[in-house]
């Protein structure tokens, strides 16, 4: 990981090397849809996504992209609640993809040219991706 780092937050460039080991395990008790992003919460944490995810339920051959715009396409991440986090994969490209207990999918992508997404764990500082 290659860090700019602050007091707060981080700002890092995910790589295969990253650890972010600690989600294993978290429980998603909230989804919430916004006008230009998509939380995933637990406890006291979550991710919060501003630029693009490719959502894929299980048991289905869909494919959902949410680009940041339409709201309504990150409707089906519901199923996500109660889940639990089982693997965490992270990418030389920066996407970080998420195996949750129900079998689904989540992955997350960097965009070179904005914040793409942050994960926050209720005890270290923010990381901005």
């Amino acid at each position: 990981m290659n860090a700019d780092s602050s007091e707060s937050k981080r700002m890092y460039k995910l790589s295969d090397a990253s650890n972010l080991t600690f989600l294993i395990g978290k429980e998603i008790c909230q989804v919430a849809i916004g006008s230009y992003d998509v939380q995933f919460s637990w406890g006291n944490g979550g991710i919060s996504v501003w630029c693009k995810f490719l959502y894929k339920p299980a048991g289905t051959a869909d494919e959902i992209v949410w680009a940041g715009e339409q709201p309504e396409s990150a409707t089906p991440t519901v199923r996500l609640l109660k889940s639990l986090i089982t693997s965490v994969k992270c990418s030389e490209e920066g996407t970080l993809q998420l195996s949750f207990s129900n079998g689904d999918q989540l992955e997350i992508f960097e965009d070179e040219r904005y914040e793409s997404f942050s994960i926050q764990d209720g005890k270290g500082p923010t990381i901005i991706v």
